[in-house]
């Protein structure tokens, strides 16, 4: 199949050229517009990208399959040391930026009616989830300067630098325990989760960087750290959008997209680790994290289109693990569907929970037979 191709190469693990399907994240907005334009069904039309990206794709999911092949020993230096994989999240900055300022010119410009303007806000926000937020996440892990201030300027166009900070040095130590904000209990509702989730995560943001800086002996203001960088890059983007909008419109749009950006983020953190635990050892701290403490899902056309998000459990296992290389684990709990069907299944709790708790006993009573592995 094309799609095979594109996605497998012979001779090095993953196709170079797959990858580039980050590219179409951005057409639904595009061609709605256009769409919009011929036939000024404006207010329908608004609707294309959350229409593409949670009902598309899971089909598209559903069609392809699975894709369960690792990198091989062999191949996985080259790959790492790519500049071609490593180029392709870079790209995505000037490309979501493009793509967010020129959403403040259409949502001030169009003929939309409230339902429109809703629907422009949310496929913004969408498309800022995707190409904002998960390549940000991507960029954040890794050890270059360039990389690390590409993924907050991304996390800056949605208001949530505080995620730079506080998923890295409160999320990956306390994933799968109860310190942590952005692990879903069983049985908790996603909108519960989120709730709780951006309540905690913003302050629990300034306090991991005052404790940063105490432990490197530097006196710490909350105006002249990190993370004031970010919330002024922020308010840079939001006066940009209102000047391209030309109007105070650009303010409610770039406010509006940046929610629905968050909320989409946390739904995926909700799916990514809902009921899982590690273990609590009798010295008082918690079992290392390791694959088995992520759910992974391993259907193709969600990984390329998320640079391999949906292979959570390695990347938790391994946070510095660049996507290309990111693995397949089968002790790893499997989610039964791509992320972009569990965010729909996420906001019906019923079925969610008549889908997910019965997984979550099963395989957290394995966990329960199995020897905890040792602290870090």
């Amino acid at each position: 199949m094309l799609w095979q191709w594109l996605t497998r190469s012979k001779t090095h693990g993953y196709h170079r050229w797959g990858y580039l399907v980050f590219v179409l994240a951005g057409l639904p907005p595009v061609t709605s517009f256009a769409l919009a334009s011929v036939d000024g069904r404006w207010d329908l039309w608004a609707w294309l990208t959350p229409l593409t990206y949670f009902g598309l794709i899971p089909l598209a999911d559903i069609i392809v399959g699975t894709d369960t092949l690792n990198p091989s020993v062999e191949e996985t230096p080259a790959l790492e040391k790519s500049r071609y994989f490593a180029a392709l999240p870079l790209l995505c900055v000037p490309f979501q930026l493009s793509l967010m300022l020129w959403g403040a010119h259409v949502f001030a410009t169009a003929p939309f009616g409230e339902l429109g303007a809703l629907g422009w806000i949310v496929s913004m926000g969408c498309l800022g989830g995707v190409l904002g937020i998960n390549v940000a996440h991507e960029l954040i892990h890794k050890p270059t300067r360039l990389e690390q201030w590409s993924g907050g300027l991304l996390l800056s166009s949605v208001i949530y630098g505080s995620f730079k900070i506080e998923h890295i040095y409160g999320h990956h130590v306390d994933v799968a325990t109860p310190r942590d904000n952005s692990t879903a209990r069983r049985g908790e509702t996603v909108y519960a989760f989120i709730a709780r989730a951006l309540r905690h995560n913003v302050p629990r943001a300034f306090e991991l960087e005052r404790l940063r800086a105490e432990r490197l002996g530097k006196r710490y203001s909350p105006w002249r750290g990190e993370l004031a960088v970010w919330f002024a890059l922020s308010a840079v983007f939001a006066a940009a959008c209102v000047w391209v909008a030309g109007h105070w419109l650009g303010l409610v749009y770039f406010v509006g997209q940046a929610f629905v950006a968050v909320c989409l983020l946390e739904i995926i953190n909700y799916v990514e680790h809902y009921g899982l635990q590690r273990r609590k050892l009798p010295n008082g701290r918690y079992e290392r994290v390791d694959p088995k403490h992520s759910w992974n899902s391993d259907y193709l056309v969600t990984n390329m289109f998320l640079f391999h998000l949906q292979r959570h459990s390695d990347h938790h296992a391994y946070a510095a693990r660049r996507y290309q290389v990111l693995r397949h684990f089968d002790e790893s709990p499997q989610l039964p569907f791509g992320y972009a069907a569990a965010v729909v299944v996420a906001l019906f709790p019923p079925l969610w929970r008549q889908i997910m708790d019965p997984r979550v006993d099963r395989y957290m009573e394995m966990l329960r037979s199995q020897k905890p592995q040792p602290s870090t």
